[in-house]
């Protein structure tokens, strides 16, 4: 009888060896494991404290690119980095709101670049139209985002700033003045509001990508009373008459009719593009007269859907 039940015990063993071995390899390792995560922590907390107590990882140098309208002086000095702060606690995140606090700034990128130098990047907004106050006839810039920039080519900036008068005078040739009866903050950064204004931008933006030489050409954008956006050109054509600002058929045809004026090297007075999915009726010079007749009578171009303004 006993005999049978030491039989019996007898497997039991290993099974409770095999256990506490496992058990005590088991711990072993989580003890280990721990000693080397507190052992890391500790080299990262000792290695932390080097760097933002080193010497070596202070703000030495600032670089700026991407700047234009804005100069480098001004930006270091809304950046308010002090030579000699430590690198690792400049907050990249903050200097970059900082920095898009400036009505010409879009967006700025901000990089570290260990052990001395800060290097930001600049994105400026650029006007996509000007528009003049009435109060200290000055030009006020649009961008696309419908954004406020500081104003420019009126007495006073010019006094302040003689050496940018030329520049001002390229900048100003090259973009649309907008007219009408606009509803605007004249202060630099406001972002403006009137949906005809928006709608306006994205328009001009659009011909812009389509066509840059053709938008370079375009002198004035006008609002006018009755709803109508016109367009006033300085060479090939005079006047050109929109409503239906958000139809996709303007940019494609006003190309196609730019190219055609260009390559034909003709004129026309006047277009009246209010209604672009049924083509564009058009007065034009006399002198002309002979060679657009022949383009209304071929299907060849899209002034086959248009007729003459008599």
């Amino acid at each position: 009888m006993r005999e049978r039940g030491e039989k019996a015990m007898s497997p039991k063993l290993p099974i409770i060896v095999n256990s506490i071995q496992y058990a005590f390899r088991y711990s072993c390792r989580i003890l280990l494991l721990a000693a080397m995560i507190a052992g890391g922590i500790l080299f990262g907390v000792d290695l932390f404290r080097f760097m933002v107590n080193s010497s070596d990882f202070t703000v030495q140098e600032i670089t700026v690119f991407g700047n234009k309208r804005i100069d480098e002086g001004s930006i270091l000095a809304l950046a308010g980095i002090v030579p000699g702060t430590n690198i690792w606690l400049v907050n990249l995140e903050a200097l970059a709101k900082q920095l898009e606090s400036h009505p010409r700034i879009r967006r700025v990128g901000i990089q570290r670049i260990p052990p001395r130098r800060i290097h930001i990047l600049i994105d400026e907004r650029t006007p996509l139209v000007f528009i003049l106050n009435p109060e200290n006839n000055m030009l006020y810039g649009l961008d696309a985002d419908g954004v406020m920039l500081p104003p420019i080519m009126g007495n006073e900036h010019s006094k302040q700033n003689p050496e940018r008068q030329d520049e001002d005078i390229r900048l100003v040739l090259s973009q649309p003045i907008m007219s009408g009866d606009l509803a605007v903050t004249f202060e630099p950064g406001a972002k403006v509001t009137d949906a005809k204004i928006l709608e306006g931008l994205r328009l001009l933006q659009r011909l812009e990508f389509s066509d840059s030489a053709m938008f370079g050409d375009i002198a004035e954008a006008e609002w006018q009373s009755s709803g109508n956006f016109v367009l006033h050109f300085r060479r090939r054509i005079g006047v050109a008459i929109l409503r239906d600002l958000g139809s996709p058929e303007i940019e494609k045809k006003f190309k196609a009719f730019w190219n055609l004026l260009e390559t034909k090297n003709l004129r026309a007075i006047y277009v009246d593009a209010r209604f672009p999915y049924h083509g564009f009726a058009v007065r034009w010079d006399e002198s002309d007269g002979a060679q657009w007749r022949n383009l209304y009578h071929s299907d060849t171009t899209l002034l086959s859907q248009a007729e003459r303004v008599k």
